[in-house]
């Protein structure tokens, strides 16, 4: 595996971690939250909740009879935000389980270290070059704390709840499912493109504080747990004397989290104060 990456030497910039953060077990574990096929399964869950939540119910003519119960409409914004809190929770669960299960499971083959012989009346050991040695199986579990990705499961949490909360907000102020989920899917294709750019060449480096995906790095964050455990739950890592001052776990996570609490805050008060159309 070390072999094939260092040939992409030179894609290194696009890489949240450094290449020797890859050649690590955990390292090579992280990437799970980096998979395309993970990030976008939760964002496509994630809009779909929130989309649904008033123009879903508009489109389809049910919000009428929503609305006819004795329910105030905040109940209506309120319980569709507690069942997706929850419903992302529960996926972050399996998610965190699916990594500890996997890694109790796996072995992994390692060279043991090299034999060695004592050289008489000297005392002292020397490498055996004429030993050939076996493989070994070691346990992944023996390399790797499942621990170390918990923050990282967090920042996917996070990362939901955004996507989530914006759907909802857009909802609120629409009338077509459809519409909705078009504008989410255009600013989730433009964030990715902004943050691309960003990494990739130093004149777009600003482009970084406009898009919310610099806020989701899984990968850096796992680097930083392994590196210092005590740093897993914080929010800033301060300066020491060989490395500046930098954001800590929290402080990639908890922006995301605190934007997509203000988007179902605002989505209530949209929701509340719009005149709904009539139904078709």
């Amino acid at each position: 595996f070390q072999t094939i990456v260092e040939q992409f030497r030179e894609f290194e910039k696009l890489s949240p971690v450094p290449f020797e953060q890859l050649f690590t077990y955990a390292g090579r574990i992280a990437v799970t939250f980096d998979e395309p096929i993970v990030v976008l399964c939760i964002a496509v869950w994630a809009i779909a909740r929130g989309s649904d939540c008033v123009s879903g119910e508009l489109g389809r003519g049910t919000m009428e009879m929503l609305l006819a119960q004795p329910f105030r409409r905040s109940q209506i914004i309120g319980s569709q935000a507690a069942v997706t809190v929850v419903g992302a929770a529960l996926l972050m669960l399996v998610t965190w389980l699916s990594i500890y299960i996997g890694v109790q499971l796996t072995t992994v083959k390692e060279e043991p270290p090299p034999a060695t012989w004592k050289v008489p009346l000297f005392g002292f050991e020397v490498p055996n070059l004429l030993a050939d040695p076996e493989p070994v199986e070691v346990p992944m579990s023996e390399r790797v704390d499942s621990r170390v990705f918990a923050p990282a499961t967090f920042n996917l949490f996070c990362l939901t709840v955004f996507l989530a909360g914006l759907s909802t907000l857009l909802s609120s102020m629409g009338r077509h499912r459809s519409t909705t989920i078009g504008i989410m899917v255009g600013i989730y294709i433009v964030a990715a493109a902004m943050k691309i750019l960003a990494v990739a060449s130093e004149s777009w480096s600003w482009l970084r504080y406009g898009t919310f995906f610099m806020l989701y790095e899984p990968q850096a964050i796992t680097q930083m747990v392994v590196k210092d455990p005590s740093q897993a739950w914080v929010i800033v890592i301060q300066a020491s004397e060989t490395e500046p001052a930098a954001l800590g776990p929290l402080g990639y996570s908890l922006p995301l989290l605190g934007l997509g609490v203000l988007a179902y805050l605002l989505a209530g008060l949209i929701f509340q104060r719009r005149d709904l159309p009539a139904p078709l």
